[in-house]
């Protein structure tokens, strides 16, 4: 399978954008004194994405909507952090970023939200997080008042222990969690995939769940490379509900494709066959993402590696061939 360009942003807004996901992340790791001031079961997404192209090589946002108690509203931002390297100042980052959205409510003459900017960071090295006004020197009390100030709120998922996680009052966040934390770790993988699916044990699954199920699977097949055997023998641990979903999944992200393409390439040359195998893989891939997933057009060209403009062809075809 060839990967997509951008498998950890994709994972990140595909669960983020889910309100009963990004609640529970409120519920869990909010500060005591701001979730009193939040009425949860109040929060709507706010459609579109205010990273500039400048940010984009650093962040992804989810942004939701959300009513004070004490009347008033506030944006809660979700930004996803996807450097391996921490920006040096990212206060400052942010602060372009929140300008963005003042910006644009200026423009469309609406009044400035108030925003409540949340970083979820996922790599192994530690996060250094300390207070705007330490990045400035040899100033005193006197001068406070002329000193930007404003915070965000952090999850650094590596200073987070898996016990922690399981122990999130969340069901598919702790999942979320689990594999933006060990992506890409094989051994891990191998060894801990039943936690990874830690509560995704039932007999039955509605398609929200299975929806999830898929896109967690999608993520672990794009950030770790497994064989068949390894994959085979990996789900062997994981609930046995969830185990037909893994392997076909497997099949038509990976084996079908390239298998299918290889058979014809024994008659057309080994060189001709592989390409063809990669692209009748990366046309299954898409069928399969449009057929059994919600993902948008965009999203599944992320996803695929594959022209946006292919992704709405192919479903016309589908449906005249349905018709």
């Amino acid at each position: 399978m060839e990967k997509p360009r951008h498998p950890h942003d994709h994972f990140f807004r595909q669960t983020f954008g889910i309100p009963e996901i990004a609640k529970d992340y409120l519920r869990n790791f909010l500060p005591t004194q701001l979730a009193q001031q939040i009425q949860l079961d109040s929060i709507e997404r706010v459609e579109g994405a205010f990273v500039s192209n400048k940010l984009r090589a650093h962040f992804s946002d989810i942004v939701y909507r959300c009513v004070l108690k004490d009347g008033g509203n506030a944006w809660l931002t979700f930004l996803f952090e996807h450097k391996s390297k921490q920006a040096k100042y990212p206060h400052i980052q942010l602060l372009r970023y929140m300008l963005e959205i003042w910006e644009r409510a200026v423009k469309e003459k609406k009044r400035l939200p108030l925003i409540i900017p949340i970083v979820v960071y996922h790599e192994k090295k530690r996060w250094n997080l300390k207070p705007f006004e330490s990045y400035f020197e040899g100033w005193s009390v006197t001068l406070r008042p002329y000193l930007p100030a404003f915070d965000y709120l952090l999850t650094d998922l590596s200073g987070l222990s898996d016990e922690e996680i399981i122990n999130i009052e969340a069901r598919f966040l702790i999942n979320t969690f689990l594999s933006l934390k060990h992506q890409g770790e094989k051994d891990y993988l191998r060894k801990h995939i039943a936690t990874v699916f830690y509560q995704l044990n039932d007999s039955e699954y509605d398609e929200y769940e299975k929806n999830y199920i898929q896109m967690l699977l999608v993520y672990l097949l794009c950030t770790s490379q497994f064989n068949d055997a390894e994959w085979e023998r990996m789900i062997n641990d994981i609930p046995s509900s969830v185990k037909p979903l893994a392997m076909s999944t497997y099949d038509l992200l990976i084996k079908k494709g390239i298998e299918q393409g290889i058979e014809q390439g024994i008659e057309q040359g080994i060189e001709q066959g592989i390409e063809r195998g990669i692209e009748m893989h990366r046309r299954e891939s898409v069928i399969n993402l449009l057929t059994l997933t919600q993902l948008t057009i965009n999203e599944i060209a992320i996803t695929t590696a594959t022209c946006v403009a292919y992704v709405p062809e192919l479903q016309r075809h589908l449906h005249n061939q349905d018709n």
